[in-house]
């Protein structure tokens, strides 16, 4: 047998502590301010492996949480017109690129009538536009890489929680059953 303050001295906590896991269920009382050796030591094991278990299961839901509120941001910005599917953004750059490409095609011709000149307008205009295209086609693929990645992933993604878990209300009732 031994008294709180040593169990606390054991622990490394105060005797309080002590007296409060006792009040809490997790260290068995003997008589005023006594316990066993044997019960201090696995009443407190108990406790802090429940406290782990509370700890990881808060984390866990604490990312959940998370989750759902960027899945909730994301559509209140798609409703709100501030977030569009990749294949509508894409669509829109290659329309603008074809009219900047169809409006700058007649430049060479607008600014001279000199066909020297006009070639050369033409090639720097080309060159411009190839630029571009090719800066565009390497964001597109970029775009392509991270959806390809994303639908990689989706398939091996957690589902909902509770989602293809064994009901096991049946077993509560056997010994030894969580």
């Amino acid at each position: 047998m031994i008294t709180s303050a040593l169990a606390a001295r054991l622990l490394m906590v105060s005797p309080e502590r002590v007296r409060q896991l006792a009040k809490e269920g997790w260290i068995e009382k003997q008589g005023r301010d006594q316990f066993y050796l044997v019960d201090v030591v696995q009443g407190y094991i108990r406790f802090r492996n429940d406290s782990d278990r509370r700890a990881q299961k808060t984390a866990a839901d604490s990312r959940v949480r998370e989750a759902r509120a960027r899945e909730i941001e994301l559509r209140n910005a798609v409703r709100e017109a501030r977030l569009i599917e990749t294949d509508e953004a894409m669509a829109i750059v290659e329309d603008m690129i074809g009219l900047f490409r169809a409006e700058t095609a007649g430049l060479p011709a607008r600014v001279t009538r000199d066909l020297q000149f006009r070639k050369t307008i033409e090639t720097a205009v080309n060159d411009i536009l190839e630029r571009v295209a090719d800066i565009a086609a390497e964001r597109g693929r970029a775009v392509e890489e991270a959806r390809a990645a994303r639908e990689a992933i989706a398939p091996h993604a957690a589902g909902h929680m509770g989602e293809r878990e064994p009901d096991i209300s049946a077993d509560s009732g056997r010994a030894g059953a969580a």
